[in-house]
């Protein structure tokens, strides 16, 4: 008995130990926060090569495998000449990079820009004919008074002229900036040129970069405890990789049906704004409410009836996209819960912009993959199933009253 009350008296220490060190690290963190983002970006711009690489070698890893195992693997015996395999997978692969970038450079950047260009030029039009239709609801006309005033607060030309003055400036601080600009510039070609060389290696050597890490990870923990953080270390790729697939695959065919779809209405700007939907589709949540309100901005100037009807179809073709094309070319969800899709996109945009809202999706489905795991391993331990939970948080507040008395009794 003493030996069993020892042992939940030393588990207790253990947790209270882990709670106390989770609080004092999350208190140093807080307190010394801008010191702590200093030296993570400093420790990012001397890894910037290697992280560019890792990452570099992570979607070209994607096309690799395929080709490696559906085609070149099929075609040629991969026991006999292997290296040739990997090196037809490698090479094929680079060149879907290579083009998906050009495509992403000449075609969707552009596209993108000069939406969002002719959006905001269109804004001042859109906003005037909203305050004329305003006129026939006095309840809500104040507030696009109220609107148009602060929009019209915002001198565009004085932004301008600012940009202007800042760029041009006088003779001493341009020769300054271009220097700077073109140290930038330098030091931004030579991280992506070994970020590339990098990304080849690892892609080349991935295998025996693996089984090194492994030896390394058994060599220096107990077995149960490498198969843990190895399983994390999986359970992270599998959930960043396929968040890739799927939302490559996604995006691309949203655009494609997006502009079907808008030419059979016989809507404007189809091209553009079937570019905006689809490649801000990649940012859940936030990006199709994006690209809805400035495909909105841009046909609502030619066709007010048009605008509604380019909404409305935008809403349907979602709900197709969620419920029936997705599951039919990408297969099942993430299985994250709505609200953790929702903060993981709120705090990732926050902290570090498009980029966060992109990547703490993937990351949440870690982190809740774990939790889950956590929580059905806690309650295995207590005998209590799913069933029993569910039960007892239906319980009302008059049950859960009494035997709150009848334990204190």
């Amino acid at each position: 008995m003493k030996l069993k009350e020892r042992k939940e008296l030393d588990q207790k220490s253990k947790n209270n130990l882990k709670v106390g060190l989770i609080l004092l690290f999350t208190f140093f963190g807080i307190w010394y926060i801008e010191t702590i983002g200093k030296f993570l970006l400093s420790t990012y711009a001397v890894l910037r090569p290697i992280i560019l690489g890792f990452a570099i070698a992570f979607v070209i890893d994607l096309p690799m495998n395929f080709f490696q195992e559906k085609v070149f693997g099929k075609i040629i015996d991969p026991l006999k000449h292997r290296k040739l395999v990997v090196a037809l997978s490698l090479i094929v692969s680079w060149l879907i990079f290579f083009a998906a970038v050009s495509i992403l450079l000449i075609v969707v950047i552009p596209e993108i820009i000069n939406a969002v260009q002719a959006g905001i030029t269109n804004l001042p039009v859109f906003l005037d004919s909203i305050l004329k239709y305003t006129e026939k609801f006095p309840a809500i006309h104040k507030q696009a008074l109220e609107l148009k005033d602060y929009y019209q607060d915002l001198d565009v030309a004085k932004i301008s002229d600012s940009v202007t003055s800042y760029i041009s400036g006088d003779s001493s601080d341009l020769l300054n900036r271009a220097q700077s600009i073109l140290s930038s510039v330098g030091s931004g070609l030579i991280a992506v040129a070994m970020g590339f060389i990098f990304s080849i290696y690892v892609s080349v050597n991935k295998k025996s970069l693996k089984q090194n890490a492994n030896r390394i990870l058994y060599a220096n923990f107990n077995e149960q405890r490498a198969d843990h953080i190895n399983y994390i270390f999986k359970l992270t790729y599998d959930s960043f990789s396929k968040f890739l697939d799927s939302k490559i695959i996604s995006c691309i065919l949203l655009g494609i049906f997006n502009y079907i779809g808008m030419k059979i209405l016989r809507l404007p700007y189809a091209g553009m704004i079937s570019v905006l939907v689809g490649s801000l589709d990649i940012v859940p949540y936030f990006g199709p409410i994006i690209a809805g309100a400035f495909g909105m901005i841009l046909i609502f100037i030619q066709s007010p009836i048009q605008s509604i009807i380019f909404i409305v179809f935008l809403v349907v073709l979602q709900q197709v996209q969620e419920n029936i094309i997705y599951p039919l070319f990408v297969g099942k969800n993430s299985g994250l819960p709505a609200i953790w899709i929702f903060l993981s996109v709120f705090l990732g945009g926050r902290l570090f912009g498009i980029l966060g809202m992109i990547l703490f999706m993937p990351l949440a489905t870690v982190v809740y993959t774990l939790v889950e795991d956590k929580t059905h391993i806690k309650l295995k331990e207590k005998s209590m199933d799913r069933i029993t939970v569910a039960e007892k948080s239906n319980q009302s507040v008059e049950e859960l009253r009494k035997k709150e008395i009848e334990r204190n009794m």
